[in-house]
């Protein structure tokens, strides 16, 4: 155990019986690097702000329920990572915008136990799901997305009504926002699993 990892679980023994100082010395310690992590993600200095002062809260208040085996680092760390997640999940479930969960989902990996090769893609299940859409509205979803067509270009070009194409991009909104709700869901569930491991078992 190197010394860095002995002075955090000491510190937090210290917590454990109640010691502010001890805790103001580790919050000092470690707020500059869990405030990055969480920026990196979340890029409005506010909510990345708010999230850092969530974990410390939480350790100080829990702090008669929460065992750390191994790094105090590490704990706050995977505490961070797990309520960015939580942030994304709520705030950022548009297709568009998941590209976070990929990213964390890289950089984090769940372990394979939990895991296939399509939960590492959120590309493969959106475009499953562009892929099972009706013709038409295929048509016109991939005409206004990869072509940057107007809802009356559509229409001239399809011979529809602007109305009908207005009717088939917000169905297939809806049904994306479906899937990737769900997935997101799912990726949430692993990827908590994946730091509740990281978090609990002991470094060898």
């Amino acid at each position: 155990m190197t010394k860095s990892i002995q002075s955090g679980i000491t510190l937090w023994e210290l917590i454990r019986q109640g010691d502010r100082n001890a805790f103001d010395s580790i919050y000092h310690q470690y707020v500059s690097q869990l405030f990055a992590l969480a920026y990196k993600h979340i890029p409005n200095r506010t909510d990345a702000e708010d999230i850092v002062q969530e974990v410390f809260i939480d350790i100080w208040e829990k702090r008669n329920e929460i065992i750390i085996h191994s790094s105090l680092f590490n704990y706050l760390y995977s505490s961070t990572r797990y309520k960015v997640l939580r942030f994304i999940k709520a705030n950022n479930t548009r297709p568009e915008s998941l590209c976070l969960f990929q990213e964390l989902l890289q950089q984090y990996s769940i372990p394979e136990e939990h895991s296939d090769a399509k939960l590492r893609s959120i590309d493969s299940f959106v475009s499953s799901a562009i892929t099972g859409l009706p013709e038409q509205m295929k048509k016109v979803y991939l005409l206004n997305t990869e072509e940057g067509m107007s809802v009356t270009a559509i229409a001239d070009h399809l011979q529809i009504a602007p109305q009908t194409v207005r009717n088939h991009l917000s169905k297939v909104r809806k049904r994306l926002y479906d899937v990737v709700s769900r997935l997101a869901s799912l990726l949430f569930s692993l990827c908590i699993i994946s730091l509740f491991l990281f978090a609990v078992l002991p470094n060898h």
